[in-house]
């Protein structure tokens, strides 16, 4: 990664640079002396010096080194190679090889420094790139702005060593959103300062003067980088302790991880946008059918009041039972028409997130003893069959609404069922949830409608046919009711034949499903 630490001490370079120039030429000295030995030819002497010069212009990278190297090197051989030994003949060849060592030691430092810059560079770009490619996995999976901001400050703070500061929001608003981080915590004061607090307000008011990625340095030592995007300051970063102007290596940290932090806040502004509108569609979506549903529902129970009423009206010589008769038909179609008005009116408050289910603890049988009692009335020649459990499931809801889910569940089944057929109506528990199961042996449920069958309401088949295909509230409306208790429900084919529809609801009040 890149780095802001100082480099190693003069002192200690300049001791590393003669102990080793010392010790290559302490190395060539004894070398030359046991190739004597070997009576090898002084020319051939000559040459283990001029390699010591390459090897030392080679390690060092240093001219000087270099040139210290040749003029020891040389001198060294002209007192143990030439005649006469141990001591300075000063010939006409000496300066010729002092010369030739020079050359060469300058050579060798210029090309061996030139390949470690290049080394150098190249290093840390793969350690910039490296990097890039870390912050940038770390910030695209972060999923929300204060883990995007806990990514940047730990990096910023880590690498740079210094006190970092990561303003989302103004910081002069009430709703002040801003993120430190000090390896010392000595700095960390400075960003409380009201005048550095009036300058990150400059920065976030003043977005058409920012330039992207600058750096704005104030009179307490502290360097502020607007993080700009599409000429959106989305935040400000704060770095406390760095010299004016920072070095070149602190310059290109602080502009690729300010990059990376404001493509990452961008995208996530972005993606809250795409979801507040999917939400907002699917709100629509909720309305239009539960418009939907209304008509379908309405319809019969409006029918059956102005037929029970007009024949009140029209027919004199009724008799009293009669008359009784179509009076409590017209009563209980209106009241549920009042209880049908009233989920719906709760319902849209659920769907609205203005209101919350009230739930209080109920017996799980008696809610479905209810609404299979409001089914049968409805349905005089159904057959549904009822298992529960022998225990005494207690369960936390609205009865009114999971009632009404039962009993949309319920006329859905019998409604795609032959007349003769049975419905199975079972509850168990299931661990820590209370189970609803409703099976019916009609004609199942179309395969295309199975991925989104809780999501879309179809339009019916046959228009004629709405007054006898009511669609209750509807299965989107079902699934919000569950949702809303923190349960889930599903739907799907039997492979005997028939569907299955089944929600869970959480026996505690505290537990959600997912």
């Amino acid at each position: 990664m890149l780095s802001s630490l100082p480099a190693a001490a003069p002192k200690n370079t300049v001791a590393r640079n003669i102990a080793l120039i010392a010790g290559i030429l302490l190395a060539a000295i004894l070398f030359t002396e046991f190739l004597r030995l070997l009576h090898i030819g002084s020319q051939s002497l000559a040459m283990i010096y001029f390699l010591a010069v390459l090897i030392t212009s080679s390690a060092t990278s240093d001219y000087i080194c270099g040139i210290v190297a040749a003029i020891t090197s040389s001198l060294a051989c002209d007192f143990f190679i030439t005649e006469p030994r141990l001591g300075f003949s000063f010939t006409i060849g000496s300066p010729i090889t002092w010369m030739i060592m020079q050359l060469a030691a300058f050579l060798t430092s210029t090309l061996a420094i030139q390949l470690k810059q290049q080394a150098q560079i190249a290093g840390e770009r793969a350690n910039r790139a490296q990097f890039m490619r870390e912050i940038s996995q770390k910030l695209l999976s972060a999923r929300d702005i204060p883990a995007i901001m806990r990514v940047t400050v730990t990096y910023m703070s880590t690498h740079l060593y210094r006190s970092v500061i990561f303003y989302a929001k103004d910081p002069m608003m009430s709703d002040i959103s801003s993120l430190e981080q000090s390896p010392d915590g000595i700095a960390l004061p400075l960003f409380d300062r009201p005048e550095e607090k009036e300058r990150v307000r400059r920065i976030f008011q003043e977005q058409e003067h920012n330039s992207p990625n600058a750096l704005y340095y104030t009179q307490s030592g502290i360097h502020y980088v607007p993080l700009i995007a599409k000429e959106t300051v989305w935040g400000i970063i704060g770095i406390a302790g760095l010299e004016d102007p920072p070095n070149p290596s602190q310059q290109a940290y602080i502009r690729t991880l300010a990059d990376q932090a404001a493509m990452a806040l961008e995208l996530h502004y972005i993606s809250e946008r795409q979801n507040l509108l999917l939400m907002e569609t699917e709100k629509e979506k909720a309305r239009s059918v539960l418009l939907r549903s209304i008509s379908h529902d309405l319809r019969t129970p409006l029918t059956s009041i102005l037929g029970a009423s007009s024949a009140i009206l029209e027919q004199k010589d009724l008799d009293i039972a009669t008359v009784r008769n179509l009076s409590n038909d017209v009563r209980e179609n209106a009241q549920w028409l009042i209880r049908m008005v009233e989920n719906i009116l709760s319902i849209t408050r659920i769907s609205q997130d203005t209101a919350k289910v009230k739930k209080t603890a109920e017996a799980a049988e008696e809610v479905i003893a209810h609404a299979v009692s409001i089914v049968r009335k409805r349905f005089p020649l159904c057959q549904i069959r009822v298992r529960i459990p022998d225990e005494l499931l207690i369960v936390p809801m609205d009865a009114t609404l999971i009632s009404q889910v039962i009993i949309n569940l319920l006329e859905n089944a019998l409604k795609n069922s032959p007349a003769t057929t049975e419905i199975l109506l079972s509850l168990r528990r299931q661990e820590n949830r209370a189970c609803f199961n409703i099976i019916d042996q009609g004609q199942g449920i179309p395969e295309h409608l199975l991925a989104n069958l809780f999501e879309t309401l179809p339009p019916p088949q046959k228009p004629a046919a709405d007054a006898n295909r009511g669609v209750g509230i509807g299965l989107v409306i079902c699934k919000t009711i569950i949702q809303a208790h923190g349960g889930v429900i599903e739907g799907r084919n039997r492979p005997e034949g028939g569907a299955i529809f089944t929600f869970q609801l959480p026996i505690k009040e505290d537990e959600y499903l997912a």
